[in-house]
């Protein structure tokens, strides 16, 4: 019965996807109505985010930001939904590598590398990405508890070429690559909260902020240059995207200074255009012990 439910769920998924996004920029609309007025989903939590975030602005200017937020929210569970049918040209027109020649140059070097990027923009995208370059993509993400969502959401991003593999098998998974002189990207999304014992802790947007420590092991323990995803929303629905170099020879950097610079990017983007970062997940639901 259950498996029907999700089914019927992800077939009206599709065909919503169908349409085009003149109509789904309306859906979006009335989905940020229904979101921020009727609903209020986690409105305080996101305010109380911003205001620790950027104490220097008044009260007007961090509802303005929480408002912006929500809306480009909105476009993006509409962009989420759309990309299950989107076609590649149309992945091209609205979502683009500025910088393409820098990916080139390291694959032609015969490197490996890892890309850390924010979830900012709109990173769910990001897998339409790999038929335009050079590299086999290894995406890390955290399993769902519910299977059916877990399989869709792997379904959906791995259609363009994507491998995915969770976040408690990337050590062996990518080590053992490596080791058999298979060339590839690692791709994290690299600004979640970490616990206490398995952080780098930042000051980060005024806060100390915990960041996960393991990608910045991985890339010390294996070499592999490391290279930030600067996602950069330009209008509705279109994006740039830009690589800037963290670190070329990772072994040699001290421990933490990835995660620290990565951070150091990660909030100029968000400094730069304040609505676009996903102010509604708990960021902060962890203090230094």
């Amino acid at each position: 019965m259950k498996k029907l439910y999700y089914s019927f769920v992800f077939g009206f998924i599709h065909l919503i996807s169908l349409l085009p996004f003149w109509i789904l920029h309306r859906i979006s609309d009335v989905l940020f109505l229904l979101i921020y007025y009727v609903v209020g989903y986690r409105k305080d939590m996101v305010l109380k985010n911003i205001k620790r975030s950027f104490p220097e602005k008044s009260d007007a200017e961090a509802k303005q930001i929480r408002k912006d937020f929500f809306r480009h929210f909105s476009d993006l569970m509409i962009e989420s939904v759309k990309s299950a049918t989107m076609g590649q040209k149309e992945f091209q027109k609205r979502y683009f590598i500025t910088n393409q020649h820098l990916l080139n140059t390291y694959y032609e070097s015969g490197k490996s590398i890892i890309i850390l990027s924010p979830h900012t923009g709109n990173w769910e995208w990001i897998f339409s990405l790999v038929p335009v370059i050079p590299y086999d993509v290894y995406a890390v993400y955290q399993r769902l508890t519910n299977p059916n969502m877990d399989e869709y959401i792997r379904r959906t991003r791995q259609r363009f070429g994507a491998k995915m593999i969770p976040t408690t098998k990337t050590f062996r998974i990518i080590t053992g690559a490596l080791s058999k002189g298979e060339q590839f990207l690692t791709w994290f999304a690299a600004d979640q909260s970490a616990s206490p014992d398995k952080a780098v802790w930042v000051n980060f947007l005024n806060q100390d902020t915990s960041f996960h420590k393991g990608f910045g092991e991985l890339a010390k323990k294996t070499g592999q240059p490391v290279l930030f995803l600067d996602i950069k929303k330009t209008k509705r629905s279109y994006y740039e995207l830009e690589f800037h170099v963290i670190a070329d020879e990772p072994q040699s950097m001290p421990e933490g200074a990835i995660v620290k610079e990565f951070a150091r990017l990660t909030e100029k983007r968000i400094r730069e255009t304040p609505p676009y970062w996903l102010w509604s997940h708990r960021r902060w639901k962890h203090k230094r012990k």
